[in-house]
């Protein structure tokens, strides 16, 4: 592990990783957008949900740091693209077969058919609008904007009619049963295309205890989090606008009902809110890392947003490399799986940030000290690895630690990562003053 023998070291290396985190964003930019990844990866094409965080953890890294103009500048100016590229792929009717409708924000565009990917995947020009969450973050990220960057409210006026689009969107379509709650219902007639449409979208990401995924709608836990700080923070931009009084009520009656709906989520034995919610409303038992992202919303009240901070931070959760996607003592653990037991870096970025609004610190700097130092011994900003448990292990034997180790088809560049290091670096730099 990385270890600063002098505080000027230490700050000159924090100050470096900010700057090789702009500079792989950098990299990643093309005339239709961020890409996810580079050209040697996976995911060289343009994805909302990669994007919106992208833009949403170095704007966090910007606040941190209020003396720095030039990263704040150039965070004004990717925010800027960011949105602009996402307003420009935006929804603009309704297509099953691709899951496009008005207002929603694209889940992936690939401007060239030749990366678009193998077999049967249910693009429409190269659009896939397949992600559930994308749109309330694309309204979290304009309201962020507009607060907080220097010419942010003449950009979100310039997008203006993009950011009512989604807000419908928003209002009509997150909620598919009338009961409050934001669930994933997938529309595409041939069954194509993603099973669970939030950032863990692997199909097997949300397990029942008898090994199956369960049937939609699924009421994910993160997407009520962002559900409800979206409709939150759009109040204060549709006030300056000089909204209709019917729509900000119905904006605060949404928030009222989210809140009421999360109480279906809590796991008592567990001290925490449950990964998601069955079709039937029940609470499926699994304590993941998802709740890190309700935290980030200021979704829940206390005592349950502190014990849920605290749940985060148990030895099931937190390796030395930063918290996993899954508990380990969860019946669907398995640390080689794409999202059940691997470490995430942009997963664990937003749970730092959370924790940092929260006024816990020292619990936030244990991440993100523990995020930088598996980022520099790959060297590279990586998608995700893999934290073995001992007992996964049989030789040689480790002496009760747990182990880091490559996930082998992890993207190498991926931007939110870039954007997770940068944030790290802020929240270091921020407590050494």
């Amino acid at each position: 592990m990385v270890k600063f023998m002098h505080e000027s070291e230490q700050t000159a290396l924090l100050v470096r990783w900010l700057e090789r985190g702009r500079a792989w964003l950098d990299e990643l930019q093309t005339p239709t957008g961020l890409h996810a990844s580079s050209a040697a990866d996976h995911y060289h094409a343009l994805f909302g949900r990669d994007t919106l965080w992208s833009v949403l953890l170095v704007l966090e890294a910007a606040r941190l740091r209020p003396t720095d103009r030039a990263l704040a500048s150039w965070v004004g100016e990717f925010a800027a693209r960011g949105l602009r590229a996402l307003a420009a792929t935006q929804g603009t009717s309704e297509r099953d077969e691709n899951e496009e409708q008005p207002g929603k924000i694209i889940h992936e565009y690939w401007p060239e058919p030749r990366r678009w990917p193998e077999g049967e995947w249910p693009l429409w020009e190269g659009r896939y609008y397949g992600s559930v969450d994308a749109t309330y973050l694309f309204l979290i990220a304009a309201a962020t904007v507009w607060q907080q960057v220097e010419g942010g409210r003449q950009l979100v006026e310039q997008l203006w009619p993009h950011v009512l689009a989604a807000l419908d969107w928003a209002l009509k379509y997150g909620d598919v049963d009338d009961d409050g709650l934001i669930e994933v219902m997938p529309r595409q007639p041939r069954g194509l295309g993603l099973r669970n449409q939030v950032w863990k979208d692997s199909n097997d990401a949300l397990l029942l205890e008898d090994g199956a995924p369960p049937k939609p709608p699924v009421a994910w836990i993160e997407l009520q989090g962002y559900a409800l700080a979206a409709f939150r923070e759009m109040r204060p931009l549709l006030q300056a606008a000089g909204a209709e009084a019917t729509l900000l009520r119905e904006l605060e009656e949404r928030v009222e009902r989210l809140r009421k709906g999360l109480p279906r989520f809590w796991l008592p034995t567990e001290h925490c809110p449950a990964m998601a919610l069955s079709p039937e409303k029940q609470a499926i038992p699994l304590v993941a890392s998802n709740m890190g992202h309700l935290l980030w919303c200021a979704a829940l009240e206390e005592p349950y947003a502190s014990q849920t901070a605290e749940r985060l931070l148990q030895p099931d959760l937190l390796t030395p490399w930063g918290i996993r996607t899954l508990s380990r003592t969860s019946y669907a653990f398995d640390p080689y799986s794409y999202h059940r037991g691997t470490v995430w870096p942009f997963d664990n970025a937003i749970i730092a940030s959370a924790l940092w609004r929260m006024g816990r610190h020292s619990q936030a700097l244990i991440i993100s000290r523990r995020l930088l130092e598996a980022l520099a011994l790959f060297d590279s900003p990586v998608e995700l690895y893999c934290v073995l448990p001992p007992e996964w292990i049989l030789t040689p034997t480790t002496g009760g630690a747990e182990v880091l180790a490559v996930y082998t088809r992890a993207c190498k560049v991926q931007a939110w990562t870039a954007a997770a290091l940068m944030l790290a670096a802020a929240q270091l730099l921020a407590e050494a003053g």
